[in-house]
């Protein structure tokens, strides 16, 4: 018997030792009482730093309520639970983890601990999270061009008639406010038409610190009458970007203009553009603005979804789909009350057709 536990230990340290899923234990108040080696693989953090502590403190403070919750069930049924929940890395960021807690009864009927066995599936929820914005990208599309088109129509007669009222009539004032309204809807509309009409883009060797320069003259009256500063921090020895000029002129813009708009009250705007790596270009746009809390931050460049009063979410959405089709992504970082920072990076070269 003494030989069999003693081959049983061994097969159990084996296993626990030499695979990638996290194997825990932890009693009924849940204090871990063993981590195997894996969590230092996984998480960062070497088994010890677990062992006889509360599991909570690993866990994103949002998750935890859940599950305390399930251990108070599973302590009652005696039944096992799958949970997904958010755990730290030794890095500071957040693990997303899909757990199988199992209850151990004892020799009284009560249950004595609990084996939690789990694994990383960040990789998947961020592919989930794409597959749904491209989704509803796509939804929005069919949308976008229904309603482009039924709007665009009646706005162009509209217009018409107006410029002709504007010529004959001796007070033209009315007319201008509604032809400037009309050309707000308008812009509107061609925002829907980028989302839903693909055009084959025009891909050239392009001059991107030119166009930077360029997007800052056009952003710098609006940046100062709000008495916002534009620093730029440009490396001087960019390579030209094989990319459709006319489109990131757009990202650019976009993006510049919501950081001027984010600093109600003034401020210091840095750009900064150097090399990522060989094969591509960073683009930093840091402002000082108001920022976006972390729980919003994951839902900007969907759809009608914006921070501004009177946003409707579609520059930042063209920007990411821009970005995207040019083989490129866009990240953004915030601290609410202390900035923003969005990073764009932009691959050197372009190996297919980039359509927008």
């Amino acid at each position: 018997m003494e030989e069999a536990l003693k081959l049983g230990e061994f097969n159990y340290r084996f296993i626990t030792e030499n695979i990638s899923d996290l194997v825990g234990v932890w009693d009924v108040n849940g204090r871990v009482k063993y981590a195997s080696p894996s969590h230092e693989m996984v998480l960062g953090f070497p088994p010890k730093v677990y062992e006889g502590e509360a599991g909570y403190q690993w866990v994103y403070p949002d998750d935890i309520p859940r599950l305390q919750k399930l251990f108070v069930h599973m302590i009652s049924t005696g039944m096992p639970s799958q949970v997904e929940f958010r755990a730290k890395h030794a890095n500071g960021e957040w693990v997303y983890l899909e757990t199988q807690a199992t209850p151990v009864i004892g020799e009284d009927g009560k249950v004595e601990q609990f084996v939690v066995v789990g694994r990383d599936v960040s990789e998947r929820k961020k592919m989930d999270e794409f597959i749904q914005k491209t989704e509803k990208l796509s939804v929005v599309g069919q949308l976008a061009a229904s309603v482009a088109h039924e709007i665009r129509n009646p706005l162009t007669s509209i217009k018409g008639f107006l410029q002709i009222m504007e010529k004959e009539s001796y007070k033209p004032n009315y007319v201008d406010i509604m032809l400037s309204e009309i050309e707000d809807v308008e812009e509107i509309v061609e925002e829907f038409l980028s989302l839903a009409k693909p055009q084959a883009s025009k891909m050239s060797p392009t001059d991107i610190t030119a166009l930077l320069q360029h997007v800052v003259t056009l952003i710098g009256a609006q940046a100062a009458l709000k008495n916002v500063e534009i620093v730029q921090e440009i490396d001087s020895d960019l390579p030209l970007i094989h990319c459709n000029e006319h489109q990131i002129k757009q990202v650019f813009i976009n993006v510049l203009q919501n950081a001027v708009e984010a600093m109600m009250g003034g401020g210091v705007i840095t750009i900064q553009a150097m090399r990522n790596n060989l094969e591509s270009i960073k683009f930093c746009f840091i402002d000082q603005g108001c920022g976006i809390a972390e729980d919003r931050i994951k839902n900007i460049g969907e759809p009608f979804y914006s921070t501004k009063e009177k946003g409707t979410g579609l520059g930042l959405m063209v920007s990411h789909k821009i970005v995207q089709e040019h083989q490129g992504t866009i990240h953004i970082k915030s601290i609410v009350n202390r900035g923003t920072t969005i990073d764009v990076i932009l691959p050197i070269e372009q190996s297919v057709t980039v359509e927008v």
